[in-house]
């Protein structure tokens, strides 16, 4: 066998092993581990002059048309996302769909063919999308309900390591950090997903962060310095990650964003 076809079954039993966790799935049926949870994340800018028109849409129709292919089993869940701040560098939305398994998204393609990106008519004459990625989900938790206060973070990285690597550092550093912010009640879920095909693509890790609200996510970095305080003196293996964290994943984005939904 190859080293390439060993990196990618090494890959494919570690994405597996994740979601059987996450989703309750047997990881010893071969079948789910080659189709199991995949997520298809989609980012929008909207035309010039149309933000806010684009915000008014989606949160009609937009949302409508999404909560109808939810209730048909188009898709398992959906996250519709506006950033809070305009800027050209960021996107103005994102949508994150989750799937079952891989192959349902023969289903959302046929969707695509009428609604590109899942836009309606009126939302696609006001915006476009940017980028489409499916990806892997190995990590999430959730420890309160999405409300009208919640404040979400979009953080975007790429990932300098083996995707077997990276998955253990999602388990043994990332995952212990956002259990222990949710434990401090300033963070409501969290959701951890990689690129399928992280080649040329704007990222190869993608996190949602949701907190409580404004002022949970103030509080954000000294919770954040409370709980490593706490890993370091407690956990040997967050400790040991934590020494090499710089040589696994380079931050590129940090995006504030709200709830269309």
């Amino acid at each position: 066998m190859t080293n390439g076809r060993s990196a990618e079954l090494i890959r494919t039993t570690a994405i597996a092993l994740m979601s059987a966790l996450i989703w309750g799935y047997n990881p010893m049926r071969a079948q789910e581990q080659v189709d199991g949870p995949t997520a298809l994340i989609i980012t929008y800018h909207a035309r010039p002059g149309d933000r806010a028109s684009l915000r008014r849409v989606m949160q009609g129709e937009g949302v409508a048309q999404l909560e109808k292919w939810k209730q048909d089993r188009i898709f398992a869940t959906y996250s519709l996302l506006f950033t809070a701040y305009a800027a050209d560098s960021a996107p103005d939305m994102f949508l994150i769909l989750r799937f079952k398994h891989f192959a349902d998204l023969s289903r959302w393609q046929k969707i695509e063919e009428t609604y590109p990106g899942g836009l309606t008519e009126k939302a696609q004459a006001i915006t476009a999308v940017d980028t489409s990625a499916t990806a892997d989900i190995i990590g999430e938790g959730s420890a309160a309900p999405t409300t009208k206060d919640s404040q979400f973070l979009v953080l975007e990285y790429d990932v300098t390591v083996d995707m077997p690597k990276y998955v253990s550092y999602v388990q043994g550093y990332v995952t212990p950090q956002f259990e222990g912010w949710m434990k401090a009640g300033v963070l409501a879920s969290y959701s951890c997903y990689v690129n399928q095909n992280p080649a040329g693509a704007p990222w190869s890790s993608f996190i949602l962060l949701e907190y409580e609200d404004l002022k949970s996510l103030a509080a954000r970095e000294v919770v954040k310095n409370e709980t490593r305080t706490e890993l370091a003196a407690t956990n040997a293996t967050w400790k040991k990650w934590s020494d090499d964290k710089s040589t696994i994943r380079k931050e590129k984005a940090a995006i504030p964003a709200l709830s269309l939904h």
